[in-house]
């Protein structure tokens, strides 16, 4: 009789994770029979336990062997553990071992950082020497692949690239997005300006959609999630007014801790089996599971101080032009700071006798420079710990963890908070049914994120506040504690003489209440320091993971695999501001009080059907065939209203300010939509192997979706299959090669999947309440509704020479992209969706490694990647008479325009008026340059497009004893990045261009004919213009042509100096101090802002900086700790 195995560990571990206390004994026994299963219940657990140690005590020995790498060396600090204890060694500088191993035939587990695991059993030996395997090309690996099936890396026939677990946390972004930058070939990382816990864009190989979706695939242990931008803006025609303040996606929710592996599927090619969800690659992550062993702890703690990398050149010579009893010009274009009289450092004047009556403001004045935009910015912190607990038997394995992420961010009052628990585990039941159940926990909080703009960002009003206004005062003293203003309000009053008739009429109502304290009382002008203390905003999300997945192994070879997701995300926000904020159009006599909530369900399902086989000695098969179910259900319900009490009847005037309540605003001003979403797919895909050295495979999948439906009366398909096709030849095994190639293989594939259409109902139009009627739809009718098709063919080789030192891959893709979304327009002025768009991405990847070893202790890995992609409008939409109809998106003065043989994100902005040699024209008095006005003569000038095409990184570890050195340098080539927040600077004379000019003028007496300081115009023409009439004029924000610089960079994006100190707490409990930094400073760059960081992460946008958050300088400490 099999006598069953007690392990104190094992209990232990059960104990910490309650969840597992219930299954665990029933499952820990599951396939004994019911005569051992008693016997062992009957047993007591302390005579078991001291059985069982009796006995391995009776059977311990000591191993002893030698450890060297591929080409003899021996290895030193080379992990030796005994399976299933507690008990280990590491190898000396010789690369020998000694160890207790307890039992007939222990196993021994030989870890070291860049070599691949090895467990040996030891059976009857003494000695037992191991030779590790570079892990940079390990042949038999299997990795996990498209719905989570499990191939060997070298059947792959499309190109992947995987990024591990200790190279994502090696220097920690709250968004584990951001940890790809550089590491992988052909991806593309744009971050927001959200702040910690913003969003970031990831674009693999290109853009692919004009105007429909470009994003990624998010793919967490097989199952995809939504990848969706929380507050991600569709048209950037107002960004400069309304501002963005993107939040959270889905990889910012992700603890990098607990992430195994990420696997980037780049290509069609890859990703087919998950249909028109992954046209644009997929990044698949595996997260961390239990093992089997003695409990293991780890523990990570990371703490970093934030600074801002980059701010404005801002000058601080000259100030605003003032007149006491008048007020304060909103502008730098005044006189010196220094010529300001001690006496008008008190600045006194009546604003708007309409709104504030009787009242006389006081504006602060210094007459001294000083860095108020250093003084602004805090140096922010932000930390992440994590705790996890991992460990098993054979028949379960369990990991648990927590973490928390936490930044005070750059900003007062700005911060975010995230906590994560994450539960899996895995059974082994009756040795064919493997169960796997998992659940993770996200909660984050968000306060006063920052973002981008000019309405009500305190970024925008500390940069453009003139340099004679006190700061220093105005910093503490932001708040009038009791002030008054007027607000016109109409509501209804009894006619006296009317006999009880209401009449509506608008009367001036006096409100009081704490009101802003600044030297502007006018619009658009607020102080940065009211808008961070008296403007609040919170965003809490949590989110609930749930998966089950049950695999049963039907006969050899055969399996079948059902697995159930299920995400529950809700959202909520409140936003407070307070009165008096100067708006564009005004003072806001109330303030406004938001609240926003949403609910999103999301229910996945697949069930895969799996064989795998030898058929013969040189054939293999590997086949799945599958259904896939998806839905998603959404509620919203939002609230932006006035922060006062509006009385049912509309009978009185309200007089509440900041009524901070959800009764604000009365009835109706609550909003409530529903949304859902669902798709459906078959699928099948099958691998054929020959003698482990050729792979040929293919897959269909038919997508069902629901977007479709509503055009099944005209006959119009609402599924549509998609395939792939590719081949691999293993060149080193089945041709005799130079000694010094250690493996080369070639592949190929072609695929075709797609896209679906927006989930958008074209013919339904909108109810209005009030009035009773129903408005058309304003769109066309959508004459040929297909999805999007994204055809796709790639070739690449992999290789590795001089005994695995030197690897080299290399890919070349071309991607066509049909079928494309697109909005034309009809005579009627209605918007006419079509699918007619094409767009071609064509380029290639590579990647360069090598290993170096200079001693037995000294190593150093370099590994560069380069991608290269050309994007090629190749058709638009069209016009009913057959032209090509315009499609574009204008932000900020710039049109981008999607024009056939252009490129997606190719640029043009409206030009000054030239005379016939391209110099200027000025208006007849000299007051500025004169623009285009005609119509055919709008948005001519090209000016670049917003996408680099080349991409570079290089990355560096260097080991020396117990001393690790990481670098990693990357960087773009081309694209475009357009500053409207230096466009603004020079406009109101606060840059230090235009303080120069000045002082240029000023020494070389430059003057215009009426004595005003002046420069050279710079088009060759040597005519003078007065300094401030040619800032204003190009600084205008209608028109940023003299803004777009050129996005070319290179940066120190990470670095890590660390020590390991082995054994520190008992053998094998290693303890890592690392020094760390990110984002560091630039090698080279061209452009006055960041170029890598955009105003949105939305289609079109990846260029705009209009008084962004700037990115962060991060520096500070590392600990890791397993025990």
């Amino acid at each position: 009789m099999k006598e069953p195995k007690f392990k104190t560990d094992g209990l232990l571990l059960k104990g910490l994770l309650a969840l597992s206390i219930s299954a665990t004994p029933m499952l820990t026994w599951a396939g004994a029979k019911p005569a051992e299963a008693s016997l062992t219940t009957a047993t007591p657990k302390v005579n078991a336990v001291a059985t069982t140690a009796q006995r391995a005590q009776a059977t311990t020995n000591t191993i002893k062997g030698v450890v060297k790498d591929a080409h003899g060396e021996p290895l030193i600090g080379v992990s030796v553990l005994v399976k299933g204890t507690g008990k280990g060694s590491v190898t000396n500088i010789d690369g020998e071992y000694t160890v207790a191993a307890d039992g007939a035939n222990p196993t021994l587990v030989f870890s070291y950082v860049g070599y691949q695991s090895q467990e040996v059993a030891v059976g009857n030996r003494r000695v037992v020497d191991v030779t590790m395997q570079d892990d940079s090309k390990v042949l038999g690996e299997v990795v996990v692949t498209a719905m989570g099936i499990m191939r060997k890396e070298k059947s792959l026939t499309y190109s992947t690239q995987k990024v591990k677990a200790e190279d994502l946390v090696k220097v920690q972004d709250p968004n584990v997005a951001n940890t790809l930058e550089g590491k992988v070939s052909g991806v593309t990382i744009t971050p927001s300006a959200g702040g910690a816990g913003g969003s970031s864009k990831i674009i693999l190989r290109g853009n692919k959609s004009i105007l429909g979706n470009s994003a990624i695939l998010i793919v967490v242990d097989g199952v995809p999630m939504l990848n969706n931008t929380r507050g991600q803006i569709g048209s950037g025609s107002n960004v400069t007014y309304s501002g963005v303040g993107e939040g959270a996606d889905p990889l910012s929710l992700i603890n990098p801790d607990d992430i195994e592996s990420i696997n980037v599927l780049k290509g069609a090619n890859a990703s087919a089996l998950y249909g028109s969800v992954a046209a644009n690659g997929v990044v698949m992550i595996t997260t961390k599971k239990g093992k089997e062993g003695k409990m293991a702890v780890s523990v990570s703690s990371n703490i970093t101080f934030d600074t801002p990398l980059l701010t404005p050149e801002i000058q601080n010579t000259y100030g605003a032009n003032y007149t006491q009893g008048s007020g304060l010009a909103a502008d730098g274009w005044g006189g010196k700071i220094a010529d300001i009289p001690e006496a008008d450092r008190l600045l006194k004047y009546k604003p708007d006798s309409k709104i504030f009556p009787g009242y006389e403001n006081v504006a602060h004045l210094r007459n001294y420079a000083k860095d108020d935009v250093a003084e602004f910015f805090r140096t922010g912190v932000t930390t992440n710990n994590s705790v996890s607990v991992s460990g098993g038997t054979e028949k379960i394995q369990t990991y648990f963890s927590i973490g928390n992420s936490h930044a005070n961010g750059m900003i007062r009052n700005n911060a975010y908070n995230r906590n994560t628990m994450a539960f899996r585990q895995n059974y082994k039941l009756f040795d064919k049914l493997n169960v796997e159940v998992s659940a993770n926990f996200v909660s984050t909080k968000t306060t006063n994120r920052p973002g981008g703009g000019t309405v009500f960002n305190p970024i925008y009003h500390t940069y453009v506040t003139p340099r004679n206004v006190d700061m220093d005062w105005y910093r503490n003293n932001y708040v009038h504690e009791r002030g008054s203003w007027i607000s016109k309000q109409a509501y209804y009053e009894a006619d006296k003489n009317s006999g009880g008739v209401y009449k509506r009429e608008t009367h001036d109502v006096r409100l009081e209440g704490p009101m802003q304290s600044w030297a502007y009382m006018e619009h658009s002008q607020n102080n940065p320091y009211w808008l961070i203390n008296m403007h609040s905003s919170v965003q809490r999300e949590n989110r609930f993971t749930g998966m089950m997945t049950a695999k049963y192994e039907i006969i050899k070879g055969l399996d079948f695999q059902a697995r159930f997701n299920y995400i529950l995300t809700n959202f909520n926000s409140e936003g407070k501001r307070y009165a008096t904020n100067f708006t564009p159009q005004g003072v806001d006599p109330f303030g406004i009080y938001s609240l926003g909530w949403e609910k999103t369900q999301e229910f996945y399902t697949d069930y895969l059907l799996s064989y795998n086989k030898e058929l013969t000695p040189d054939w293999s098969l590997s086949a799945t065939a599958g259904y896939v179910g998806h839905t998603v259900r959404g509620e919203n319900q939002s609230k932006y209203t006035a922060a006062t009490y509006v009385h049912g009847m509309q009978e009185k005037p309200s007089t509440e300010v900041n009524f901070f309540d959800s009764r604000a605003g009365g009835s109706g001003s609550l909003n409530r939509t529903l949304s859902s979403n669902w798709d459906r797919a078959a699928l099948v895909t099958a691998q054929v192997g020959w003698k482990d050295m050729v792979y040929v495979d293919g897959s269909y999948r038919v997508d069902w979706y629901r977007a479709f439906r509503q055009f099944r009366n005209r006959g119009t398909a609402d599924h549509y299959g998609y395939f792939s096709l590719g081949a691999n030849a293993i060149v080193s095994q089945l041709v005799k090669m130079p000694e010094w190639v250690s493996y080369l293989k070639y592949r190929a594939s072609y695929s075709e999947v797609g896209n679906s259409i927006p989930n958008i109902v074209f013919a339904t139009g909108v109810r209005d309440l009030e009035k009773g009627s129903t408005s058309v739809s304003p769109f066309g009718k959508f004459e040929n509704p297909v999805p999007e098709k994204t055809k796709s063919f790639e070739m690449g080789i992999e290789s590795s020479f001089f005994g695995s030192k030197l690897d080299f891959d290399f890919t070349f893709y071309n991607t066509i992209s049909d079928n494309l979304y697109m909005i034309a327009s009809n005579a009627a002025g209605k918007r006419v969706p079509v699918n007619s768009g094409k767009v071609r991405n064509r380029g290639f990847e590579t990647t360069l490694a090598y290993n170096f070893k200079f001693a037995k202790d000294f190593t150093w890995r370099t590994q560069a990647n380069f991608s290269f992609n050309d994007n090629t409008i190749l058709n638009v939409a069209t016009n009913p008479d057959g032209s090509d109809a315009l499609v574009y998106n204008d932000i900020a003065g710039v049109r981008v325009n999607y024009l056939k043989g252009g490129r997606i994100g190719d640029m043009y902005v409206t030009d000054f008026r030239r005379k016939a040699d391209g110099t200027f024209e000025m208006e007849d008095d000299g007051d500025g340059l004169l623009r285009e006005t005609q119509v055919n003569k709008l948005y001519k000038k090209y000016v670049g497009n917003m996408n680099s095409k080349i991409q570079l990184g290089w990355s560096n570890t260097i080991n020396y004893k117990d001393f690790q050195l990481f670098f990693l340098i990357n960087g773009r080539i081309g694209g475009k990045v357009i500053s409207l927040t230096e466009a603004y600077l020079d406009n109101l004379g606060l840059s230090k261009r235009t303080e120069q000019a000045r002082l240029n003028a000023e020494r070389n007496n430059l003057r215009t004919a009426d004595g005003r300081l002046a420069m050279y115009l710079p088009d060759g023409s040597n005519r003078l213009i007065g300094v401030e009439e040619y800032y204003r004029s190009i600084g205008d924000n209608k028109n940023p042509s003299e803004y777009i610089y050129n996005a070319t960079n290179f940066r120190m994006r990470e670095l890590s100096l660390g020590y390991t100190f082995r054994n520190l707490l008992g053998q094998g409990r290693n303890l890592n101090l690392s020094f760390i930094g990110r984002n560091l400073f630039f090698i080279y760059k061209d452009a006055p802002v960041d170029p890598d960081v955009s105003l949105s992460t939305g289609n079109g946008m990846g260029a705009f900086e209009a008084f962004n958050m700037p990115s962060s300088r991060s520096y500070g400490f590392s600990l890791k700790l397993n025990l």
